[in-house]
């Protein structure tokens, strides 16, 4: 058995293992992924090797993703696959524990991947889910859809209106913990095309874009991907909601469903508007795995010190140890001159006095949880507390259904 990236000569053999294992019609699709993606190089795809044939594969797709406002360099994991006649033997595994060897060598900080199978495969490897939550709104025929003078919503325009687009999602997500970080060339490639990266319609006043939705109707059910918008101008987001609600009368939809939270303002939009069931979902498909602990949580620490520097109150030198992620403990140190670090050890560092486990601690990290949601079962000071609080407020954790990846 031999692990490495793919040669050039052996592509094909990829496609076709990939056409075998996900769909026999996909073939141009995944030439795209490779042939279309402008930051595609071979040894993003990994393969394993026996006798001269491929018998295992995946794909490795180098972007960064938003913790908290800090962006950190994330391995996205797909196309995870192994031959029929060659599963059950642990060459998966190898891959994939050979793959975060790679994704180390080449700077990642952390790994991403999204599981059609069960969890517990990559959980025995380390990973570890972060829930994404979502809802289900059956849809009422007899909702109310109001016009507003103020906003035109037309179909997006790839030619004319993609600038405008983009600027307007880097403005937007800024804020938005779980989001993927789009350059320009992201926008153009073509497997971003293919996952429907491109808005539905855009809606503009005064000749200028601050909004725009994405969706896409499947028989009686509309899924919405991703709404953005100008939050200085929030009223946008109801010419969206109307002009959606006109779609879905039109097209006789039945249920709305999506993947971001309920408490989104698109989504309590169409709530206050459509007297239908609203139903809350959680997918935990998304798993994650630090790739270098430490210096991953090095990369928190500018936007650790800007919350520190906005607070309220100040606060004295302290340290404290830090819950593990993949069994690397870390201390984190908060000097008099208000900087903070990251060290692997110090005696004086305080423990949190409470069992937070790795999972948890993800969901505190993106803002699934705050701090002030777990503190009451801590044992530690009222002033380590306060600062931890500092550092680790609730947020609405987004990832885009259109960045997988």
């Amino acid at each position: 058995m031999e692990i490495r990236a793919v040669r050039e000569s052996e592509l094909e053999q990829v496609i076709e293992l990939s056409c075998l294992a996900f769909d026999p019609n996909g073939h141009e699709r995944y030439w795209q992924y490779v042939k279309g993606d402008s930051s595609y190089r071979l040894p993003q795809t990994r393969v394993v090797v026996v006798n001269d044939r491929i018998i295992s594969t995946l794909r490795v797709w180098e972007r960064r993703i938003r913790v908290g406002t800090s962006l950190v360099t994330m391995g996205g994991i797909g196309s995870v696959c192994t031959h029929p006649h060659y599963r059950g033997v642990g060459y998966a595994s190898a891959l994939m524990r050979d793959t975060i060897d790679y994704l180390r060598t080449t700077g990642c900080d952390l790994g991403v991947l999204f599981t059609i199978i069960p969890e517990a495969f990559y959980h025995r490897l380390g990973w570890t889910s972060l829930p994404l939550h979502g809802f289900n709104l059956t849809y009422d025929s007899a909702t109310r859809v109001e016009d507003s003078s103020e906003w035109q919503v037309t179909d997006f325009n790839p030619e004319t209106d993609l600038d405008a687009v983009a600027a307007l999602y880097d403005l937007s997500s800024a804020g938005q913990s779980g989001t993927i970080a789009r350059t320009r060339a992201y926008w153009d490639m073509a497997p971003s095309r293919i996952r429907g990266v491109f808005p539905t319609v855009i809606a503009h006043r005064n000749g200028h874009i601050e909004g725009y939705l994405n969706y896409e109707i499947d028989g009686k059910r509309v899924t919405v991907r991703e709404v953005e918008y100008r939050s200085d101008n929030p009223t946008v987001l109801d010419a969206l909601a109307s002009h959606f609600f006109r779609t879905c009368k039109a097209q006789e939809v039945e249920e709305i469903e999506g993947r971001f939270p309920a408490q989104h303002p698109f989504v309590e939009r169409l709530i206050t508007r459509c007297s239908g069931a609203l139903t809350s979902t959680k997918d935990t498909a998304m798993m994650l795995y630090a790739v270098r602990p430490s210096v991953f949580l090095r990369h928190l620490i500018v936007q650790w010190e800007s919350r520190i520097a906005d607070a309220e109150e100040t606060f004295p030198p302290l340290t404290v140890k830090l819950p593990a992620l993949n069994n690397q403990q870390a201390v984190l140190r908060h000097n008099s001159d208000g900087t903070l670090q990251i060290v692997p050890e110090d005696a004086d560092a305080v423990d949190l006095g409470i069992d937070l486990s790795e999972a948890d601690f993800w969901k505190l990290l993106f803002g699934e949880i705050g701090w002030e949601q777990i503190s009451s079962n801590a044992s530690v000071s009222q002033e380590i507390s306060a600062f931890l609080a500092v550092l680790f407020p609730k947020r609405d954790v987004i990832f885009w259904s259109p960045d997988q990846y």
